[in-house]
């Protein structure tokens, strides 16, 4: 008696957990379809940036390495 009640309130469990899984899951893609539009243009801006980026890479190691230079020359004057 007492298996077939844990089997029972297992299966309650089960069929909650689906269905609030479920709910979830088409919030989110109502949310997803409204904002189509918007997710576009943010993949479109960030293709953009990414090329930016890439760009000033090499000016930010370039500059890195002056800073470097400048915190070994500033050391050795403290000295």
């Amino acid at each position: 008696m007492f298996q077939w009640l844990l089997v029972a309130v297992l299966v309650y469990v089960i069929y909650y957990l689906v269905n609030k899984y479920e709910k979830r899951l088409n919030s989110l893609t109502e949310m997803i379809e409204l904002n189509k539009s918007e997710i576009t243009t943010n993949q479109d801006l960030i293709h953009e940036n990414k090329s930016k980026i890439n760009t000033h890479h090499e000016k930010i190691t370039k500059n890195r390495e002056h800073i470097d230079i400048n915190q070994e020359i500033l050391a050795k004057l403290k000295d």
